[in-house]
């Protein structure tokens, strides 16, 4: 168990061996439905399997291996304050599937609520793989994956030391690169028309995009305040903009 536990709390240990813990029913049944050739193990406590009555059948189903913990020792793996006793061993494989239309590109966005919520937009608006430079939170995080809800088995997520030659693969394989800002000139995100392949960097609230991944856009974008709002934070300018970007995929 102090293996797992380290892989639960430790960043490093969890990249040292490409592999993650989930915790919970919903995340584990995600796990299940999306990734279950990823599962290496699951870790069940006996009060979870009576309240789960449907885990079983489907763990069988899914040929995964089930180890029985008891509660004491899901309480000493769970990141939470209250365990529900239901644990998945998961590898990091990414799932094989194209990039497809859109990529997501965060520099530096430290918030793991914020990355969650941004790879369960991307997710669900198809973008294809979400890739995360240095000092971005991580995506394989107990937090981070809660705030997911499960959608971190949906897409690739990439984590990169340097974003520089991230994107200049992306470019030479045509996509356009849009860095977003809140400063003008920039062009607006309603009169982009996204008609081609497009990655998006979107950077840390307090610091912006970095210079070296600026100098490699190719255009700049901005969400136009209409109201009288102060400001968006990064997760709802990524669902915006996702949104617009599926909007014309839709129309043309």
């Amino acid at each position: 168990m102090e293996s797992l536990r380290r892989l639960v709390r430790e960043p490093s240990e969890r990249m040292r061996t490409s592999s993650f813990v989930v915790e919970g029913p919903h995340l584990v049944e995600r796990a299940l439905e999306e990734a279950s050739e990823r599962i290496k193990y699951v870790y069940i406590t006996s009060e979870a399997l009576k309240k789960q009555s449907s885990f079983a059948a489907k763990f069988e189903k899914a040929n995964v291996s089930v180890i029985h913990i008891t509660s004491m020792q899901a309480r000493q793996l769970s990141d939470t304050r209250t365990t529900q006793g239901v644990f998945a061993l998961v590898a990091m494989d990414a799932p094989k599937r194209t990039d497809g239309k859109c990529v997501i590109i965060l520099d530096g966005v430290q918030d793991p609520g914020n990355v969650g919520t941004i790879i369960r937009a991307a997710a669900w608006f198809g973008a294809g793989r979400v890739v995360l430079g240095a000092g971005s939170a991580d995506p394989y995080a107990p937090k981070t994956i809660r705030a997911t809800q499960g959608e971190i088995f949906s897409l690739r997520c990439e984590l990169v030391k340097e974003l520089a030659p991230a994107i200049v693969a992306l470019k030479k394989t045509g996509y356009k690169i849009f860095t977003t800002t809140l400063e003008t000139p920039a062009c607006s995100i309603y009169e982009e028309r996204f008609d081609g392949k497009c990655a998006v960097v979107l950077g840390s609230e307090a610091h912006g995009i970095s210079g070296d991944v600026l100098a490699l856009s190719d255009e700049s974008l901005i969400i136009p305040r209409v109201g009288s709002g102060e400001s968006l934070n990064v997760a709802m300018s990524a669902v915006i903009i996702l949104s617009e970007i599926a909007s014309r995929s839709r129309r043309g």
